[in-house]
């Protein structure tokens, strides 16, 4: 609760030509200066008010309650679920002395989305209990905004209180219009953690890479080109290599190859079948037979050989060459050749990565190495959203630690987690936090609050309804959601956590972020 007795007004009508001015907000702690416009509310102060119940706040002005005379009430209803307006309900403002209802004064619908206008007539002077009681759809709140005064005349109206000043306007409606929220800076357990930079690759024990045997021109088998993401069974053909022909070779010497292969081949079967039928008759040796059968294979490949040649030259089968076999299951990470690329013996063609397990290799800066005592996780953003890695529930610890690189002064950490859609693609340099192994309770804000203003981090501070002030404050530990906050906030101070840069913007051109608010 902000409670108040009272605050000046912070707008006034000035002359015929009916202008608005923002004049110097004065409040109480915790309280913002009031609109004008509200009818009688010119003639005596307005009390301002801003409340929160675990569902709803409640921003209300209204001027100084005299008995005998009206009093409209300027009740902005957000619902905190998703700070939107209250379209609908009932709003009763409560008079109660000693826990007994002395007057009632109902509203039966917003004036408009969420503005309640309820007119208080008290009857007599004294010190009462007010509250609001909203009743709407999905919403049943009371808020009890404290005692307040029914004074016996206008001129026994004591002034509001003074407040703070300098505060930032950034009226209900355009809260409403925009993405917004706030949130309570409260102590919070925060893991320490230490910057490092970072990549993910696939796990050591289950990745392949596949790598030219020879030289040759690299052709997919098949009717299309391995590419990242496809998913591979362990023996399946990926491509072929094709060998390069050797200087002065054109298609006609390849044909004359082949036919010159066939008439040899053909007069080895010849030969064969005539000295078969001499061993049926005794006239030769065994061995002459067995010498023969070899010579007739030997030129059956020769004609093999000069066949997958020619075919290979005219692009013909598609299995004329070296085959390029997956070794695992698994899926393509990496394509590191083109279409009819020449590779070079052992040059890398692809990478598979088995299963859906991945590495984060984090680089731990060599001054914080000793802050490593076990680390218990790590997060990353990446496609735009923060993934967190906790070991023991979905990570496991590969390594940390061990020896500091000569070249760059870092002490490596790997964990192992389980990759989903979002996961960045392997081999992304990324910015990380790896988890020390400590906590410590301490004030912190979301990381969504805070605003780089000029090299200079900044929260803005619901200090009302419709007020805010900006805030430099002085960071410790990062936390993948929150932050430490050494200076510059309070417990129990709202922090703005959507819409920061708005309310920056606000409080660059106030003019602006005052326009066109009347009840």
């Amino acid at each position: 609760m902000m409670p108040s007795t009272a605050t000046v007004t912070k707008r006034a009508i000035c002359g015929l030509a009916l202008l608005t001015a923002l004049a110097a907000c004065d409040s109480a702690p915790q309280e913002t200066a009031g609109h004008a416009g509200h009818g009688e509310g010119n003639a005596r102060s307005t009390r301002v008010y801003t409340h929160y119940t675990d569902k709803s706040e409640l921003f209300v002005e209204f001027p100084a309650l005299v008995a005998g005379q009206d009093s409209r009430f300027a009740a902005h209803v957000t619902r905190l679920t998703d700070y939107s307006p209250v379209r609908e309900g009932v709003m009763d403002v409560l008079l109660s002395q000693d826990g007994t209802t002395r007057a009632r004064f109902r509203v039966e619908a917003p004036a408009r989305p969420g503005i309640f206008t309820p007119v208080v007539r008290p009857r007599e002077a004294g010190v009462y209990r007010l509250s609001l009681k909203v009743s709407a759809p999905g919403l049943e709140v009371v808020h009890g905004l404290g005692e307040v005064t029914v004074y016996a005349g206008s001129d026994t109206v004591e002034p509001a209180a003074n407040g703070p000043s300098g505060d930032v306007s950034y009226l209900k409606e355009q809260q409403w219009d925009t993405e917004f929220a706030t949130e309570p800076v409260t102590k919070r357990r925060l893991r320490a953690s230490v910057y490092a930079t970072a990549w993910l690759r696939p796990p050591g024990d289950r990745t392949a890479i596949v790598r030219a045997p020879a030289e040759g021109l690299f052709s997919a088998f098949g009717e299309h080109f391995p590419v990242v993401g496809t998913e591979v069974e362990k023996g399946q053909r990926l491509g072929t290599l094709r060998a390069r022909l050797a200087g002065g070779v054109d298609l006609s010497s390849l044909r004359l190859a082949v036919d010159k292969a066939r008439a040899d081949s053909e007069l080895a079967r010849a030969n064969l079948e005539r000295l078969r039928g001499l061993l049926a008759d005794g006239a030769v040796a065994a061995h002459r037979v067995r010498e023969a059968e070899n010579d007739a294979r030997m030129a059956r490949a020769e004609l093999n050989a000069a066949r997958a040649r020619l075919n290979q030259y005219q692009g013909g089968a598609e299995d004329a060459g070296v085959p390029i076999i997956a070794p695992i299951a698994g899926r393509i990470v990496e394509v590191a050749v083109a279409p009819g690329e020449f590779v070079s013996p052992d040059q890398v063609l692809l990478q598979i990565a088995a299963g859906d397990k991945r590495w984060l290799e984090a680089r731990i800066p060599e001054a914080d190495a000793d802050r490593l005592a076990q680390p218990s996780g790590a997060w990353f953003e990446g496609n735009g959203r923060r993934r967190v890695l906790r070991v023991g529930d979905n990570t496991r610890l590969i390594t940390a630690g061990g020896v500091i690189d000569p070249i760059s002064r870092t002490v490596p950490v790997i964990f192992e987690f389980t990759e989903d859609d979002a996961t960045p693609l392997l081999g992304r340099g990324l910015d990380a936090r790896v988890y020390t192994g400590e906590t410590v309770e301490t004030l912190a804000v979301p990381r969504s609050a805070l605003i780089d203003d000029g090299g200079q981090p900044v929260v803005y501070v619901q200090t009302g309804g419709e007020t805010f002030a900006r805030r430099p404050v002085q960071l410790d530990l990062r936390g993948a959601e929150y932050v430490a906050v050494e200076r510059g906030v309070e417990a129990g101070e709202r922090v703005v956590t959507r819409g920061a840069y708005d309310v920056q913007l606000a409080a660059a051109s106030p003019a602006e972020a005052g326009h066109g608010h009347a009840h």
